[in-house]
């Protein structure tokens, strides 16, 4: 049942978008009574919850998936990752939005999303940290150096705050460079050239942070 809730949801992602998902439908689509799709998903924000944990898994099994293959380089490592998120993100649409378009009206994903939620984001800081550049925390405030400190060491990074705060823009950037294609904000007339924005961006990334 719990799988048959799982590919009835994703396809009502794809069909309708996060904002429109409904267990009384997915009862429907299944043939079941909706106290039956009750007992194993209590709710629609339930539901949202086990779409983002198997969409942030799937992603991050693509990418570790990728990497495994990969030239040893951390440059190229960095291209593999974000050319396997791109691939990634334009064969699932409605669940790239769901990770990282705009939020849902009513919901706030729980501590639980964590952990799957930053597996691809701890993959970009780990190649970036193997970067020549050296860098200092002084130009942080206190507060968010202790909030990049306390982060290094729930998720035991090998960096320093200043490091990671740069990871997170790179890691930011990345995002927004493939939700810039995936979400036609390109225009018609660049729409076709989403992976020469991407390989600038990469660029960029490896210059700033010293990637051969």
């Amino acid at each position: 049942m719990t799988e048959g809730i799982l590919r009835a949801g994703r396809a009502q992602l794809a069909e309708r978008g996060a904002d429109k998902l409904s267990l009384r439908e997915i009862a429907r689509e299944l043939g079941v009574a909706s106290s039956a799709v009750y007992r194993y998903v209590s709710s629609r924000d339930e539901l949202l919850t086990i779409l983002l944990i198997d969409s942030f898994t799937d992603l991050a099994n693509t990418v570790d998936a990728a990497l495994d293959g990969s030239e040893s380089s951390p440059a190229g490592q960095l291209r593999t990752l974000a050319e396997s998120m791109r691939a990634w993100a334009l064969e699932h649409p409605a669940q790239w939005a769901l990770l990282y378009g705009s939020p849902v009206a009513g919901y706030s994903a729980p501590e639980t999303t964590v952990s799957s939620g930053i597996r691809v984001m701890r993959r970009v800081a780990e190649i970036l940290a193997q970067g020549s550049r050296s860098a200092s925390a002084s130009g942080l405030s206190a507060g968010y150096e202790k909030a990049l400190r306390d982060a290094i060491e729930e998720t035991d990074l090998d960096m320093d705050p200043s490091t990671l705060a740069e990871a997170l823009v790179a890691w930011m950037s990345l995002v927004g460079v493939i939700s810039g294609e995936v979400f036609g904000q390109l225009g018609a007339a660049l729409a076709a050239f989403g992976q020469e924005s991407l390989d600038q961006e990469l660029r960029s990334i490896c210059q700033r942070f010293a990637l051969s």
